[in-house]
Parts: structure tokens; sequence; C-alpha cells
């Protein structure tokens, strides 16, 4: 029974997995009607109930809006999951574009040095930790730890310590996109040894209780990552298919 279940949701996630594909991959417009069930569950190779678990799935993930009568309809990318780690999966799958760079650039830059300047300006902000965070950045370049564990503590610390019970809701949903920033701009331990003295200038100022410098520092992070993902990656065709599929790692 267990390893019926076990195929089952295998099934349902390949299914899931292969529809979301082609959606993101532009198969399939916003707007635009899905095949039936009974035709997509032919293509696939699978049943109706497998197909419509999967349209259940993308259903809750805002991909995706069925109407009796109407079909499955294609949503528009404004009403997905956008923070959801398998949205993000998928649409690394799918190839890079500038659009996409760019949005989660300017995110990051609407948002995180705002939290940087609360950060130096909240008295009970814990220095000593993101001080930690950063030494372990630090060691990980040499080979002693986790580069990117380190990297997403460090940030996830400044929007817990901000003093601002909207930031500190938003850092699990921050992480996910800190972690698609992190795999495209830190491809080596050459670029991580780069960034960390831009990572210095951030924790001085915050612990240094200047809101001014946080922000600055934290906008020349943020800036310096950019140029770091444009100059590697060539985002305008999407990316190579080898740089997709180290980016969109294993599935989550």
């Amino acid at each position: 029974m267990m390893f019926l279940m076990a195929i089952l949701r295998t099934r349902h996630q390949d299914a899931v997995d292969v529809i979301a594909g082609w959606i993101v991959g532009g198969r399939f417009a916003a707007d635009s009607v899905l095949p039936t069930e009974d035709e997509i569950g032919g293509e696939l190779g699978v049943s109706r109930t497998v197909v419509r678990e999967a349209m259940r799935t993308l259903v809750a993930k805002g991909m995706v809006n069925v109407r009796r009568r109407h079909g499955t309809q294609v949503q528009p990318v404004d009403s997905w999951s956008l923070f959801d780690p398998q949205v993000v999966s998928w649409r690394l799958s799918s190839g890079l574009t500038r659009e996409f760079i760019e949005d989660l650039i300017h995110f990051r830059l609407g948002i995180e040095p705002y939290a940087a300047g609360l950060a130096a300006a909240n008295p009970e902000f814990p220095g000593e930790k993101l001080d930690l965070y950063f030494r372990r950045m630090a060691a990980a370049v040499d080979g002693d730890g986790d580069y990117h564990q380190a990297d997403l503590a460090f940030h996830e610390t400044i929007f817990l310590g901000s003093g601002n019970q909207f930031l500190r809701q938003l850092a699990p949903l921050m992480a996910n996109t800190l972690r698609v920033s992190f795999s495209l701009s830190v491809i080596s331990m050459d670029s991580a040894r780069a960034s960390l003295p831009m990572h210095r200038a951030v924790a001085d100022a915050i612990i240094g209780r200047d809101p001014g410098a946080a922000r600055t520092a934290l906008t020349t992070l943020i800036e310096s990552a950019r140029e770091d993902i444009f100059q590697v990656l060539p985002v305008s065709t999407g990316g190579t298919n080898a740089e997709r599929d180290r980016l969109a790692g294993p599935r989550a």
C-alpha cells in the first residue's frame, strides 16, 4: 500500500512539473485554456485523477484557474505564488529573462536597504549575531562551512532585527528570493570572497548604529550582485541548458 502511494505521489509530482513547465516555458500563455484532462492525461500517460490532482496543486499556486464549463485557464504571472520554492524552481528551469532578473534586483533594492536602516536604528539589534554570520561567510570562502547558508542567515538577521513586525514576517518569504539571487550572483568562491568587504561594510554600519551608511552599504552590495549576474549569465536568451540545470538545483 505504501509503495502504491509513493508511485501515485511521484506521478502526481511529475505531472505537476510537466504542466508547470508548459506554462512557465510559454507553451500556454496567460489567459489561454489548457487542454482537457483526458488530453493532458493521454499526452503524459497518466489518469484523469492524476491530472486533476496536479491542477489542484497549480490552482493553489495561482498558476491556473479552473472554471466549470470554461476549462482550465492559465493565470498571468502576477497571480502566481512567486515566493513558492517550486514556482521559483520552475521559472529557473524554463530559462532566465532580463525582466526576471531586473524585477528580482529591484525588489531587493526596494526592501533590504530600508530594513538595514531600521536595523541600524534598533538599539536591540543583535549585532553579535550579524557579526557571527559574517565570520561564518568568511570561513566558508576558505572551505570551512556553507557560504550560501551563512549569507542567507546574515540577511535574515537584518530583517528579523529591523524591529518592524511586517518585515519580520516577510523574512521567510524573502528567503526563497535571496536564495535565487545568491545562486545567480555567487557562482564561485572568488565571487563570494569579492563580496565580503561589502558585507563587512553592511555589518559595521548596522552595528555602529548608522542607518544612512547601512542603507548605502546594502544598496551597493545588491547593485554589485546585479552586475555579477549580467556579466556571467546570457539572460537575454534565457541562459544555457547547463546553467539552467545548475541554477534550478534539486526539485523542492
